[in-house]
């Protein structure tokens, strides 16, 4: 979870009109990363390689041999962890940039893509075992589209495996209660609204898309997917040893995992 200021639901474009803040609301989530690329590839991503990979790689299952789509693949580099456990992977995500950086560090088994989450136009139908969306659907306007998009290029029979800030978390981004260094609480305030969150990231606004656990799961089985399951990460006494501060994630789930398959 990104670190930064406390914010509520907010309206992130100043507009009124329902279509003209819609769209200046899709163009804020693209160009912010656009923005942020190199904050981003400096960024310490401790959280994911210290226990987050674990969990969606075990998600996952045996790659090896398998075909992947890790749909918002930013730089790439669940993508090479994927490559290097023996997957044939296509990276897809809309920001050029990250797709550059991702094509420079390319080895064998990666392909990627300069492609919408919400569409996948560019590629196929049912042309991959396995699909991935790891902290993706939070950036997107229409995820339902996206999930849509998912289950058209799995052929039957594959599972796509989502990982996403969890609903508990992204009501009010970063907002522990705390007394001096000490964290409290976390708390949780509008949840059932959905909308757009505001926070400070890299010392500017940034923001994700809050929706309630029940409108994901939802969205989920209308595409057709069925809930194999539904996982809230923890790190293992190992990862916690080597991470100490991630004893944050047995307060207060940062993570969910849902596991959906595509019916043969």
């Amino acid at each position: 979870m990104p670190s930064g200021g406390n914010a509520g639901c907010v309206d992130v474009t100043g507009e009124t009109n329902v279509g003209v803040r819609e769209s200046a609301l899709r163009r804020r989530l693209a160009t912010q990363w656009e923005e942020s690329v190199d904050d981003w590839l400096g960024q310490d991503q401790a959280v994911r390689t210290g226990f987050l990979d674990a969990a969606v790689l075990d998600a996952l299952g045996d790659v090896t041999g398998k075909a992947v789509i890790d749909v918002g693949c930013g730089e790439g580099r669940f993508s090479r962890v994927l490559a290097g456990r023996g997957a044939s992977v296509t990276g897809v995500d809309l920001t050029a940039a990250f797709i550059d950086r991702a094509r420079a560090l390319a080895v064998a088994g990666e392909t990627y893509l300069v492609d919408d989450a919400e569409t996948l136009a560019r590629v196929p139908d049912a042309a991959f075992d396995l699909a991935v969306s790891y902290i993706v659907l939070v950036d997107l306007l229409d995820f339902a589209a996206s999930v849509d998009a998912a289950f058209r290029v799995l052929r039957p029979g594959g599972r796509f495996v989502v990982c996403n800030i969890h609903p508990l978390r992204s009501s009010l981004p970063d907002a522990w209660i705390r007394r001096g260094k000490d964290k409290l609480f976390y708390p949780v305030d509008e949840y059932m609204r959905e909308g757009p969150r505001q926070w400070s990231w890299w010392e500017r606004p940034f923001i994700n898309m809050h929706r309630p656990l029940s409108v994901y799961v939802t969205a989920f089985l209308a595409s057709g997917f069925t809930l194999e399951g539904l996982l809230e990460p923890t790190p293992s006494a190992e990862q916690l040893a080597a991470h100490p501060t991630f004893d944050d994630e047995y307060r207060a789930p940062n993570f969910i995992l849902y596991v959906l398959g595509k019916p043969t």
